[in-house]
C-alpha cells in the first residue's frame, strides 16, 4: 500500500520539477514530522496513550484530540502543496519556451527522474490519510485536481488507471477542496489558518483566494450553536 501510494502521491508531483535551467532555485521543502503512533495507520490504537485534556467534557475532548491529529497531518503535507503551486509557473513557463512537443515530453520526463530522487523517501513516510489530505490541498493552492493535473502531462488513459488504482486505497484523484460547503474542509481550512496565525507554517494565497472572515460567518450562520462549530473559532 504503500509504494501504490507513493506512485500515485509522486506522478502528481510531475508540477513541481524543475528544467535544466530553472528560473528560479527549487523551493526547500523541511523533512515532514515523524508520524505518531495514534497517527500511524497501521497501529492499533489500544497501544497509545490518548491525550488528555483538562477542564473539558468527553465530546470537547474528541474534537480537541482530532483537530490535533488533523494539524499534524496539514504540518507533513501541506509543504509539498505550496511548492506544487511555486513551481506550478515555472513549468508552464519553461513549456512556452519549448517549441515542440518533443522537447516539451523530454523536459517533463526529465522531470519525474528528478521527483523520483528528491521526493521517494519522504513521501514513503506519508499515511494513506496523510495523502487524502495532500490532494485536497493540491486543489486548494492550484485550483486544480491532482487527477486534472495528471491527465494534463500524462496521457487521459494513465490518469483513469491512477484514479481507480487511487480509489482502492481510498485515495480520490478528482477530490476538490470546497470549505464554504464541506464542514470537514471548513476544520482543514481553520487548523490551516491557525497554523499560519502561530507562524508554523508560512502562507500562501489559494486559488481562488479565500476569505476566512467571510467562510467563518457563513459557517457560524449555520452551524455557530452546535458542536459542529469550530472550538478555535468561538468565542
Amino acid at each position: 500500500m504503500k509504494k501504490t501510494l507513493f506512485l500515485l502521491i509522486s506522478l502528481s508531483f510531475v508540477l513541481v520539477a524543475q528544467a535544466q535551467e530553472p528560473l528560479k532555485p527549487v523551493p526547500q521543502i523541511p523533512d515532514p514530522p515523524a508520524l505518531s503512533q495514534s497517527e500511524n495507520d497501521s497501529i492499533a490504537e489500544f497501544y497509545t496513550m490518548p491525550e488528555i485534556f483538562i477542564g473539558v467534557n468527553e465530546r470537547e475532548e474528541k474534537y480537541l484530540r482530532d483537530m490535533n491529529v488533523l494539524r499534524n497531518r496539514i504540518l507533513r503535507v501541506y509543504p509539498y502543496a505550496k511548492a506544487t503551486a511555486e513551481n506550478l509557473t515555472i513549468m508552464n513557463a519553461n513549456l512556452e519556451k519549448m517549441e515542440t512537443r518533443r522537447q516539451k515530453n523530454a523536459y517533463i520526463s526529465r522531470s519525474q527522474k528528478y521527483l523520483e530522487t528528491e521526493f521517494k523517501e519522504r513521501l514513503k513516510k506519508l499515511s494513506r490519510k496523510d495523502g487524502r489530505i495532500l490532494i485536497k490541498l493540491i486543489h486548494r493552492q492550484t485550483g486544480n485536481t491532482t487527477f486534472s493535473l495528471i491527465k494534463e502531462f500524462k496521457s487521459g488513459w494513465s490518469a483513469f488507471w491512477s484514479n481507480n488504482t487511487a480509489k482502492l486505497f481510498d485515495l480520490n484523484l478528482k477530490s476538490e477542496y470546497h470549505p464554504d460547503v464541506d464542514l470537514e474542509d471548513f476544520y482543514i481550512e481553520t487548523q490551516l489558518n491557525f497554523l499560519f496565525y502561530s507562524y508554523r507554517l508560512t502562507n500562501q494565497q489559494a486559488k481562488p483566494p479565500i476569505d476566512f472572515n467571510a467562510l467563518r460567518k457563513k459557517w457560524e450562520a449555520q452551524i455557530g450553536n452546535t458542536v459542529a462549530y469550530p472550538a478555535e473559532l468561538k468565542e
